[in-house]
């Protein structure tokens, strides 16, 4: 009797432990393409979470165009009132995004142009800055699961140019990404930026009307189809396009610590196949798109130079307009930091 008690209770206790460990499903909204890379990666890393939680947690994916863009996805990570779930428990923002998500994190201040010009220099520049970075984003509510870098930024144009001065005259808009204070920063800059919605971005790239070219890296111009509508592309490193995941603390926490580590160290390498298939990634976008027509702007390292120099002085300009754009100090330090890299 004792034995078969005992086996009873031993049945009430895995019953009640398997009852407990309801199926945690994680609403993850992306800014990656279809097909893209990222889109690829994020599906393998949603099968290895379920296997390493043994099946308790399973991701859901959510285009984040669909769901309006960033800004409409930065609403939906928030429930509408206290109490309530997110709509959303987490996301992959490109650093607008993330600007927008968590201000004074600062995280503009690795897009200056001209700052980090290779993978080599931002890891380094992260490896210093980037526990500082992290602690606002989980000081703001949110998990950092992992950030890469998406690609460098690029300008696409239906109009030709040989100067810097000549592209800033193109109307050009954001490849259908909200910022305010990014839009502002080019346009003290003395770009002609419009602001285009998410929604109304390819529309006007069509029309003979509306924009003549945006900017945006080479993996959303190719696999966006967007390259279809403009007739050069520039084809050279101006800085890099963070991308970063982020998943609410109230949902994140809902996941036994246990599996933190091992989930984490899954997106990690994910991450790292990601940035090093990138510049082929780049490569294989440039040779697509010159096949399909487009003309690839090189700029010379002398002209470069006068670019960088004219990018130099719009930054303290819009240090001084917008002081929390970026942290200039951060800035400051990198530019020392990797100085010695290029020599």
């Amino acid at each position: 009797m004792r034995k078969f008690l005992t086996l009873v209770a031993a049945l009430c206790i895995a019953s009640t432990s398997l009852a407990g460990a309801e199926e945690i499903v994680l609403k993850i909204a992306t800014v990656a393409p279809a097909r893209s890379p990222w889109d690829i990666e994020l599906k393998k890393v949603a099968e290895e979470w379920n296997r390493i939680t043994d099946g308790l947690v399973t991701v859901k994916t959510y285009n984040m165009t669909t769901l309006g863009g960033e800004k409409a996805g930065i609403q939906k990570l928030k429930a509408a009132r206290p109490g309530q779930q997110a709509p959303l428990d987490g996301a992959i923002f490109t650093m607008i995004g993330l600007h927008e998500l968590v201000p004074d994190a600062y995280i503009y201040t690795l897009a200056l142009p001209f700052l980090l010009q290779n993978q080599q220099e931002l890891d380094k520049a992260l490896s210093v800055y980037g526990n500082k970075i992290e602690s606002k984003i989980n000081a703001a509510g949110y998990e950092l699961i992992a950030w890469t870098n998406v690609g460098w930024l690029s300008f696409y144009t239906k109009e030709p140019y040989k100067t810097l001065g000549e592209l800033k005259k193109i109307k050009l808009a954001v490849a259908g990404l909200d910022s305010p204070i990014l839009s502002d920063s080019f346009k003290l800059s003395g770009f002609n930026v419009v602001d285009v919605s998410s929604q109304k971005f390819s529309q006007m790239l069509k029309s003979k009307n509306g924009i003549s070219g945006f900017f945006g890296v080479h993996l959303l111009a190719y696999v966006g189809g967007y390259y279809k509508d403009i007739s050069y592309a520039l084809d050279t490193k101006l800085c890099p396009i963070m991308a970063c995941f982020v998943i609410s603390k109230a949902s994140w926490d809902k996941i036994p610590k246990k599996y933190h580590a091992a989930m984490k160290e899954s997106m990690n390498q994910a991450r790292k196949r990601l940035n090093d298939a990138l510049d082929d990634s780049d490569a294989d976008c440039v040779r697509k798109m010159e096949a399909g027509g487009v003309t690839m702007i090189r700029p010379s390292k002398e002209e470069l130079k006068k670019w960088e120099e004219e990018f130099s002085v719009n930054i303290n300009d819009i240090h001084r307009a917008f002081p929390n754009a970026f942290d200039m100090e951060m800035y400051q330090n990198i530019q020392k930091l990797v100085a010695p890299m290029r020599k």
